[in-house]
């Protein structure tokens, strides 16, 4: 009889213990970080050119893909054949968007504050964020992953996933101000210098997929002139 009571409550523990092996948030941060070639590697490069392709997969259309980061400030760019250009950018203060459907504009509110923060390094550290909390195991993609709710300095929220097996950052979606959420995932992560850079990225939207494919990477340096605020931008008030 001692033995059967022993055997259940052991049985009743192993949920508790399950419990108390979800890692803290900072140890899966920390492990991402290890994982593209750590924190000390990717501060040091101040600066980076990501180009390849954008495909927009519900229009049936692609083109070019730019990204330039350099110390704080950051412009995308994707051309796009008989459209023009849509362009994203910030110079560290100053939020701005460009496209041939709404024009020159400087961002405001919470897309602002993500925007002017984005350009800074992706590994996240203690300070960086307003809370982080681990939430219950759950498959993103077909991997198992431990999801993180990060609530950022700007206030925003978004729940990152980390695959369990690799500690790698796979995913995540962010839920807008209005509630809305969308999905973003990681694949293809490859080496360039001392760091690695996931090289497809998919951003699911309500019409379809956008996804980015890289084809090269170049780190430093990247001139100031890159990342400057456009002239339309300079010319609004």
């Amino acid at each position: 009889m001692r033995l059967h009571v022993l055997t259940v409550a052991a049985a009743f523990a192993l949920p508790a213990l399950a419990v108390a092996q979800k890692p803290a948030a900072q140890q899966l941060f920390d492990r991402h970080a290890e994982a593209v070639g750590g924190r000390a590697a990717n501060k040091a490069v101040t600066s980076r050119v990501e180009s390849g392709t954008a495909d927009i997969t519900f229009a049936g259309i692609s083109g070019a893909y730019t990204r330039t980061v350099r110390d704080g400030a950051w412009k995308l760019s994707i051309d796009i054949p008989m459209f023009g250009k849509i362009e994203r950018g910030s110079d560290g203060t100053t939020a701005w968007a460009d496209d041939p459907q709404q024009g020159a504009r400087k961002e405001t509110g919470i897309a602002a504050c993500e925007a002017n923060r984005s350009a800074s390094p992706t590994l996240l550290e203690a300070g960086s964020y307003q809370s982080a909390e681990v939430l219950d195991e759950a498959m993103f993609e077909g991997k198992a992953a431990w999801p993180v709710k990060i609530t950022s300095s700007c206030g925003s929220v978004t729940t990152a996933f980390f695959d369990k097996a690799t500690g790698i950052r796979i995913g995540q979606r962010v839920t807008a101000p209005d509630g809305s959420e969308s999905r973003i995932a990681y694949d293809d992560y490859k080496p360039f210098g001392a760091i690695k850079v996931a090289t497809k990225i998919t951003q699911g939207t309500p019409n379809g997929d956008l996804i980015i494919t890289l084809s090269s990477v170049t780190l430093d340096p990247v001139p100031a002139e890159a990342v400057a605020l456009p002239a339309s931008i300079k010319a609004l008030p």
